[in-house]
C-alpha cells in the first residue's frame, strides 16, 4: 500500500495529523491538565480485548443488526465515561476489521457517539483521526450509490462515472510507484482475462498522480499486454488537477483501493484484492432474483418427491394466469425453464423438460415476438441469454429434452465399445465393480483439467472392486495418448473413441462436459451431470448403505 504524493498535497496537513496519531490503549479515563479534552479512555472495568470477544460474536451478522447489538452495549455503561470507553473500543474494533462492510459500523460509532449525537468525551486527537476516518468512509460504504465522478481520459475527455448496461463496473485507483499496485494490476487484468466470461466488466482505472509520462509508460507495461475479452472494457482516467473531490469520496487516501459496482451504481464491494472481487461476483451472480425466491417457496417442498404430477400442475397453472399476457408469459417461463433445469432434483429437472415440450417446443408461436440479447437484465420480452432468435432457443430446448431423457435414472446406461490406450476393446459393461463411475471430458476444457485431479484423488480412496472410474476422452486427437500415460491410478481407465463408433454423443448428453454418470452393478444409471462433490457424497451413502 502507497501514500500518495499527489494526494497528500490535497488532504495535509489534516492527513499528517490524522495518520500520526495511534489510539491509546493505555491508561484511563482522565482529564488532560494541558488541554482542556479527555486523553485515550482505557475502560477500567472492560478492555479493548474484553470488548472485542463481545462484539466477536456478532462477525458474519449484517452491519444494520450489529449496529443495534453495540447500541445496546454502550449503554450498559454506568457513567458518561464508561459509555465512551465502550463505544471507542467497539470503534477501534471495526474501524480495523478485516469483514468487508464493517466500516460502515464504525462510521456509525463515530457519527452518533463522538462527532454528533451524544459527542461522548475523547481526545482532540483521536476525535481528529476518527473525523477524518469518517470523512474518508462515510460516502462510499457497502450499499450506497457510487458518489458522482467527473474525470478525464488521456486525450483530455471528460468522463463520467454513470449507470449503464454493464454488469459491473470496477473502479480501481492506483499508482504506477505503489508496490502493492504493482502486484494488483496484474492480477485483476488476470482475473478479468481468465474469469470474465459471459460477464460485462466496465472497468475504470484511476491513476492518482499528475505525471503524464509515467503513467502512459504504466499503460503500455501494465496493462496493454493483457488480451482482454471484448466483453471487459477499460477506460483510463486521471484527476491531474484534483477537481474531481475523489480522495474523499472514495476514501483514496492510499493506494491500491479497488471498488465494484452492480448495474446500478451500487456499491457492492470495496477494499478489495482481485481474488476477494472475484467472490463477491460469484456471490452476487448466484443470488436469486425476487422471482426465483417465489419458485424457491413454492417447488422446494416437493422437490424430493418422486411423482412429477404436483410440479406439472404448477407449470399449468403458471400458463393459465400468464398466457393472455406474453411480456409476463415470457420472463416467467424462461426464467422457470432454467431454474427447474438447473435444479439438483431429478423430479424438477424432469418438470423442466414437461415445460420445454408444452410451452416452448409445442408453442413456437408464444416466443416470436423474444429479443434475446447478451446485455442487460432479462425484462419481459426482452431475455438475457445467448440465443440468436426464438427458433434457436426452441431448437436447444428441443435438444436440452432429448438429451434429458437418455439414460434416464434407474434405467440401465447405453453401453459403449471404446479403446483402451493399448487400443484393445472395452466395453462401459465389462466394468464388474460395484459401482462405476463414467467421466466425459476433452483435454482443452480448463474445467475438466480440475475435475479429473479431484476424481483421481477421489478414486485412490476406493477399492477398485467397490468403484472404477472410467474416464473417457471424447476427442479423436493423439495428444491424448501422451496425457493418458501419466502416473496410473488403480481404478481409474482411461478410454476414448478415435473412429467415432461408439455412437456415445448420441447415446449420452455431451453438449457440455465435464459429464460424470454414475451407475451401479448393473449398470443402472443413479445420477447423471453431477459434480465432484456430489458424486463424493453418494458414493459415501450408497456404500455405507449396502454394507
Amino acid at each position: 500500500m502507497r501514500y500518495s504524493r499527489h494526494i497528500a498535497a490535497v488532504i495535509c496537513p489534516l492527513a499528517v495529523l490524522a495518520f500520526s496519531v495511534l489510539p491509546s490503549a493505555a491508561g484511563s479515563y482522565s482529564q488532560d491538565s494541558t488541554a482542556n479534552s479527555v486523553v485515550p479512555p482505557a475502560y477500567t472495568v472492560l478492555s479493548q480485548e474484553d470488548v472485542e470477544l463481545v462484539m466477536s460474536v456478532f462477525d458474519g451478522q449484517q452491519p444494520s443488526v450489529i449496529i443495534g447489538k453495540a447500541d445496546a452495549f454502550i449503554q450498559t455503561g454506568k457513567s458518561i465515561e464508561e459509555k465512551a470507553g465502550i463505544a471507542y473500543y467497539i470503534y477501534n474494533y471495526y474501524r480495523n476489521s478485516n469483514i468487508m462492510g464493517y466500516d460502515e459500523i464504525a462510521v456509525y460509532i463515530a457519527d452518533a457517539y463522538f462527532l454528533g449525537g451524544e459527542r461522548l468525551p475523547l481526545g482532540e486527537d483521536e476525535r481528529l483521526e476518527m473525523k477524518f476516518f469518517a470523512d474518508t468512509n462515510r460516502q462510499s460504504l457497502i450499499g450506497m450509490q457510487a458518489p458522482a465522478l467527473t474525470l478525464q481520459d488521456p486525450a483530455g475527455a471528460e468522463v463520467s462515472l454513470s449507470e449503464g448496461s454493464q454488469d459491473y463496473t470496477v473502479l480501481y485507483f492506483y499508482d504506477d510507484e505503489c508496490p502493492g499496485c504493482i502486484r494488483t494490476t496484474p492480477a485483476l487484468m488476470q482475473y478479468l482475462m481468465r474469469h470474465s466470461d459471459g460477464i460485462n466488466f466496465s472497468v475504470l482505472m484511476v491513476y492518482t498522480q499528475d505525471d503524464r509520462e509515467r503513467w502512459m509508460s504504466y499503460i503500455k507495461k501494465a496493462v496493454h499486454p493483457f488480451k482482454l475479452p471484448d466483453n471487459v472494457s477499460v477506460t483510463h482516467l486521471w484527476d491531474p488537477d484534483m477537481t474531481s473531490g475523489f480522495v474523499m469520496k472514495y476514501g483514496v487516501v492510499s493506494t491500491p483501493r479497488l471498488f465494484l459496482l452492480d448495474r446500478n451504481g451500487v456499491i457492492i464491494g470495496r477494499d478489495l484484492t482481485p481474488a476477494a472481487l472475484g467472490q463477491v461476483v460469484e456471490m452476487h451472480e448466484s443470488m436469486l432474483t425476487s422471482t426465483e425466491l417465489v419458485f424457491e417457496q413454492i417447488f422446494t417442498p416437493i422437490a424430493n418427491t418422486s411423482d412429477t404430477t404436483l410440479v406439472t400442475e404448477q407449470i399449468d397453472a403458471f400458463f393459465e394466469d400468464s398466457k393472455d399476457n406474453p411480456e409476463f408469459f415470457h420472463e416467467l417461463f424462461y426464467t422457470l425453464y432454467q431454474y427447474l433445469k438447473t435444479s439438483s432434483s431429478y423430479t424438477l429437472q424432469q418438470g423442466a423438460a414437461y415445460l420445454a415440450n408444452e410451452y416452448i417446443a409445442g408453442m413456437p408461436q408464444m416466443w416470436e415476438t423474444v429479443t434475446f440479447t447478451d446485455t442487460g437484465e432479462t425484462h419481459g420480452s426482452v431475455i438475457r441469454a445467448d440465443y440468436s432468435s426464438p427458433d434457436d432457443f426452441i431448437d436447444q430446448a428441443t435438444l436440452g429434452v432429448l438429451m434429458f431423457y437418455r439414460n434416464q435414472l434407474d434405467k440401465p446406461a447405453a453401453d459403449l465399445e471404446l479403446r483402451t490406450l493399448k487400443n484393445k476393446k472395452f466395453r462401459i459393461y465389462d466394468s464388474d465393480a460395484r459401482y462405476t463411475v463414467l467421466y466425459f471430458y476433452t483435454l482443452d476444457c480448463a474445467l475438466c483439467n480440475a475435475v479429473s485431479e479431484d476424481l483421481k484423488k477421489m478414486c485412490a480412496q476406493y477399492d477398485p472392486e467397490e468403484v472404477r472410474f472410467l474416464a473417457i476422452y471424447t476427442g479423436t486427437d493423439n495428444a491424448w495418448k501422451k496425457y493418458a500415460k501419466g502416473t496410473p491410478v488403480p481404478g481409474w481407465t482411461e478410454l476414448w473413441d478415435r473412429k467415432r463408433t461408439s455412437g456415445m454423443f448420441d447415446k449420452y448428453d455431451l453438449l457440455d462436459v465435464p459429464a460424470i454418470y454414475l451407475l451401479d452393478s448393473e449398470k443402472k444409471t443413479q445420477a447423471k451431470d453431477i459434480n465432484p462433490d456430489v458424486l463424493s457424497v453418494l458414493l459415501e451413502y450408497y456404500l455405507s448403505e449396502e454394507q
